[in-house]
């Protein structure tokens, strides 16, 4: 059985998570934010920074994915192919949430000592640096796949599936 290759998750080199890292980090730095995540659009977590103390990030990453998607339906009955940024405030908490490309969320978590114009302004940076990064994720799956050839998949999901069979 294949994979639809928008749910799959992405292998993404240890140089591209290293500037990936970089980009999240600077993010919380430069916005006084408390914590920032970069999911894949299935909701898990590609990586994170921030608050050493928050062991929640693979529960809110899958919730904020569920999110988008439910956003990327109202978008519809709108009229509207989707919608490229949520903003969600709470009493301590706020959340900004961008789509980068098709494939990726960047999540910003930040308090009220946070001003929104600037982290609205410092992701759509980060944003454009991480679709970068996406880009050269994708081009170097394409070449590993022009390399491999379809066949070697096949036959690689054939072995798995035999293996994990009841």
């Amino acid at each position: 059985m294949a994979l639809d290759p928008q749910l799959t998750a992405m292998v993404v080199p240890l140089a591209e998570v290293a500037r990936i890292e970089e980009v999240l980090s600077r993010l919380v730095d430069e916005t006084g934010g408390t914590h920032s995540l970069l999911l894949d659009k299935s909701g898990q977590v590609v990586a994170s920074h921030g608050d050493a103390n928050r062991q929640d990030t693979t529960a809110l990453g899958a919730l904020i994915a569920g999110t988008f998607a439910s956003s990327r339906e109202v978008a519809k009955l709108l009229h509207e192919k989707e919608f490229k940024v949520l903003f969600q405030q709470g009493v301590r908490e706020n959340l900004f949430i961008a789509l980068i490309g098709e494939q990726w969320i960047l999540t910003m978590i930040f308090n009220k000592e946070t001003h929104i114009g600037l982290v609205k302004v410092l992701v759509k940076k980060a944003s454009e640096e991480l679709l970068d990064v996406l880009g050269r994720v994708r081009q170097n799956r394409r070449m590993r796949d022009d390399v491999l050839g379809g066949n070697f998949h096949t036959s690689m999901e054939d072995t798995i599936d035999l293996l994990f069979r009841d």
